[in-house]
């Protein structure tokens, strides 16, 4: 069940039971429910017939009046409505207000207070909200209180502020969504992760998991921590598990049980986490591994990576070249007498309305177009407009028209890369234009091969390929001679795309991807010097 502050109740027994079991509750716990809901997690807790204190809270009147029915006669359940990112009485518990103020940087002596100091509660579970819209009066509020974080999501802000109302060996349940573990905008939220709390599990599952939800953009996950001592943080072992098909596999690791195969299971060290790139959590082989450590060049240094254009209104100054193009529902059709030759970032000026050729979508094939499917209206009175509206993002204009590479912003298992010639490219495709233009095809090839694949869905395996991301893709070159192989390679891939046969086509690629594979696995290390 969601409510309107994008609060997803827990309504699975199999995970309200995996959370409660790893809390692990003894006589004498405090322990914080953030977001308490409809009372499933205290329900669990008490179930445990220990002798414990729960401070339940809640920001929806709706959630406050069934805990307050459901809970009135039990003394050791204190309900409260209030904004627990805000609320005053945890502020008194909480031992990051020092650092959280005065600095937007994770410094050495500041984490050390943050574990100098008490904390109050021994144990905190809960389901915070996620997914919500944060208004920017809201927003402002928010940066002010929690400095140097990630403010639009408040799913971070919540772990935040549980572990920092952590009694030093306090223990931490959450169940939040998996972007916290690979994505830009939570680094000094994984650097303090890793540095003050021993991480004693995550496992990863579909959102489909909660009864009615299923999101498209990330995983869910169940974190599993105890505020400790930096030294004993960076000394442990994260134990992660994904690939889950049904949450009754939880109650397995629960009794360690023997887990079905298709369960990955990795072992991380905190230090070897934290020296990796951003901190950022990855799984993979060694081999992928070494090679996201230690090449020192990126694509980003070699290539500029850029969003595209946004019209401010698609159904509008966007038409489709007919109604069986995918997504086109609800565009007109193009006159092909209103279709014009024009490479002008100021438009065609001679024509009241004008349209060129749109690159808005993925490509059905790897290394080139095979078709024009979409049309934008490019006369200089409507490209004026673009430039002047504020819903318009008339943005990296200096490579429009340029040759590049373009791949779709929205992840899919196979990434087809292709060439863009001539092309205004929507903010929907992601345009990667080397430095040195001799590397054109090199770089498309690297962005159609197996191995720079895997390596783009290692780095965020959440469904955007955005442009930073994309920028951290290892580069390795090669010499000189199998530089040029490759390029001649795709210069027949794309001189014979539309005259010879898919088989013919899918061997001269399998080639390409070969010597990449070599390029990378073989000799990254030498590369990486």
């Amino acid at each position: 069940m969601k409510d309107q502050f994008c609060s997803f109740y827990t309504n699975s027994e199999d995970i309200t039971f995996y959370m409660s079991s790893r809390l692990g509750i003894h006589d004498g716990d405090i322990i914080l429910e953030p977001s308490a809901g409809e009372g499933i997690f205290i329900d669990e807790i008490l179930n445990a017939k220990k002798q414990v204190h729960i401070d339940a809270l809640d920001i929806n009147d709706d959630a406050i009046s069934v805990l307050q029915k459901k809970y009135d006669d039990n003394p050791d359940v204190d309900v409260r409505k209030t904004d627990t990112l805000f609320d005053p009485q945890l502020d008194k518990y909480d031992i990051s207000q020092l650092w959280l103020k005065q600095t937007d940087t994770l410094l050495d002596e500041q984490l050390d207070f943050f574990n100098s100091t008490g904390g109050y509660y021994t144990g905190v579970i809960g389901n915070p909200p996620y997914g919500a819209w944060q208004d920017y009066e809201r927003r402002d509020q928010l940066k002010k209180k929690y400095v140097g974080q990630y403010v639009k999501e408040t799913y971070s802000l919540f772990l935040l502020r549980c572990i920092s109302v952590l009694k030093l060996n306090g223990r931490l349940s959450f169940i939040i969504p998996d972007t916290f573990l690979y994505v830009n905008m939570h680094t000094k939220l994984r650097e303090l992760l890793l540095k003050k709390t021993k991480i004693e599990e995550i496992i990863i599952f579909p959102s489909k998991f909660f009864p009615g939800i299923s999101f498209g953009y990330s995983n869910l996950c169940i974190i599993t921590l105890e505020r400790s001592e930096m030294q004993d943080a960076i000394n442990n072992s994260v134990k992660i598990y994904r690939g889950f098909k049904k949450s009754e596999e939880f109650r397995q690791l629960i009794a360690n049980d023997t887990l079905p195969a298709y369960i990955e299971q990795f072992n991380l060290k905190q230090s070897e986490v934290l020296s990796n790139p951003q901190h950022r959590f990855v799984f993979a082989d060694n081999q992928i591994v070494s090679l996201l450590r230690e090449t020192t060049v990126n694509l980003g240094d070699v290539a500029d990576v850029v969003t595209g254009f946004y019209t401010g209104n698609n159904t509008k100054f966007i038409k489709a070249a007919s109604n069986a193009v995918k997504g086109a529902k609800n565009y007109e059709v193009i006159d092909p007498s209103m279709i014009v030759d024009n490479s002008s970032t100021d438009g065609a000026s001679d024509l009241s309305e004008a349209y060129i050729p749109f690159i808005k979508s993925a490509s059905d094939k790897r290394y080139i177009r095979s078709r024009e499917d979409w049309y934008v209206r490019w006369d200089s009175e409507t490209v004026s407009f673009y430039k002047a509206d504020k819903k318009a993002r008339f943005q990296n204009s200096e490579y429009y028209f340029k040759t590049g590479i373009g791949i779709p912003m929205v992840k899919s298992s196979r990434i087809k890369a292709f060439l863009m010639q001539n092309r205004v490219f929507d903010q929907s495709i992601v345009g990667i234009f080397p430095k040195d233009k001799t590397k054109l095809n090199y770089i498309l090839a690297l962005m159609n091969s197996d191995i720079i694949n895997q390596i783009i869905h290692i780095i965020n395996p959440t469904a955007n390929n955005s442009a930073n991301y994309i920028k951290l893709i290892p580069y390795i070159e090669p010499s000189s001679m199998l530089l040029d192989e490759i390029s001649e390679t795709v210069d027949r891939i794309v001189e014979l795309s539309e005259n010879i046969d898919d088989k013919t086509i899918k061997q001269m690629e399998d080639k390409i991807d070969s010597m990449i594979t070599s390029i990378y696995l073989v000799s990254s290390h030498k590369q990486a010097k």
